[in-house]
């Protein structure tokens, strides 16, 4: 049940969005709130933060969404995209090279690797993107801050729900 102040924020955002897009983030955000996260105003996003463990799994504005998807397998290409762009565009601020002293190996389709990294933000259970590129580049991304994903369309809603609710059990296994 949201407060009175909860569904005024929302319908906030919806309202600001086309008539297309509105369907499409209503059903992100009735799945966000279902799994337990509350949204509050955070400077220019709405962030949704779970009422439990204190994580903020999602941040939305006007026909942006950014989300955390490191716990999650076989993320679709899209997301990946997604994840190199950010990679790639960060000047280092969230992203860096995988120090050569890391040969753990990963799992087929897993984005996930163990941070050895003490830097007082993490909010991802010691968590981090890892992604290694066609040229054989690998980086890492920090988890605390979550990934634009361009061009949301209704078309991508189960399989970005299917990657909250992955990225959500991640979240609840750490409590």
């Amino acid at each position: 049940m949201l407060t009175r102040k909860q569904q005024t924020l929302i319908n906030e955002l919806t309202d600001s969005l086309h008539e297309e897009e509105q369907s499409t983030y209503t059903e992100i955000v009735n799945c966000l709130v279902e799994l337990g996260y509350i949204h509050q105003r955070n400077r220019s996003y709405i962030s949704f933060k779970h009422k439990t463990n204190d994580r903020i799994i999602a941040k939305i504005r006007n026909g942006d969404i950014r989300i955390k998807f490191f716990a999650c397998k076989n993320p679709p290409e899209k997301y990946i995209d997604a994840l190199r762009v950010e990679m790639n565009s960060s000047d280092g601020q969230y992203s860096m090279s995988v120090p050569n002293l890391d040969c753990s190996p990963t799992q087929n389709g897993v984005i996930m690797k163990k941070c050895t990294l003490l830097c007082n933000v993490c909010t991802g259970g010691g968590m981090r993107y890892y992604y290694k590129f066609s040229d054989g580049k690998e980086l890492f991304r920090c988890g605390a801050y979550p990934v634009l994903i361009p061009d949301v369309v209704e078309n991508d809603v189960k399989e970005l729900k299917r990657l909250i609710l992955e990225q959500h059990n991640y979240f609840l296994s750490l409590a």
